[in-house]
């Protein structure tokens, strides 16, 4: 039923591929083409997986001195294996030293986030003001003049002949 339903998609995906391309619909033709090529690698892991299944008692291994090490070298190797080693030994429940790393950790954190909001406030609070008032001024060169441009007056000369401050 699985790989029935994945031909029915590989030809359905397959079909509206070229019917995309057809109509120069570029982003549905690869996402069209992306569910062939995803139905297309399924349908064929199915297929070599369902092979490899049916030959299954072929390919097991003989009986024998190769079919698995002896009791004695299993026991040899146990003999010669170095001790395990223990990764994050501070963690584990024997250890004799108190695991503080992780909450010393959490509490640095915890200052740092509160030392980064501290800081923002008082940015937002003094930055603010001054940013603002260097805008205005930047932008008082683009307002309109007081007296209106039809008024003919000499306020858009002067506005144009002002120097920019930056």
């Amino acid at each position: 039923m699985t790989r029935l339903f994945a031909a029915v998609v590989l030809l359905a995906s397959g079909t509206y591929f070229f019917v995309y391309l057809w109509r120069w619909e570029w982003n549905r033709a690869v996402v069209a083409g992306i569910l062939f090529l995803a139905a297309e690698v399924g349908l064929g892991t199915s297929t070599v997986l369902e092979r490899l299944k049916s030959r299954g008692p072929a390919l097991a291994p003989a009986a024998g001195p190769a079919a698995g090490p002896t009791p004695e070298v299993v026991a040899r190797l146990r003999e010669t294996a170095p001790p395990p080693r223990t990764s994050f030994a501070w963690l584990s429940p024997k250890s004799e030293q108190m695991g503080v790393f992780v909450p010393v950790l959490m509490g640095m954190g915890v200052v740092a986030s509160a030392l980064a909001w501290v800081v923002e406030r008082l940015a937002r609070r003094t930055a603010s003001p001054a940013l603002e008032r260097r805008l205005a001024a930047r932008l008082a060169v683009l307002s309109w003049p007081r007296s209106g441009l039809a008024s003919g007056g000499t306020d858009a000369v002067s506005i144009l002949a002002r120097p920019v401050r930056r």
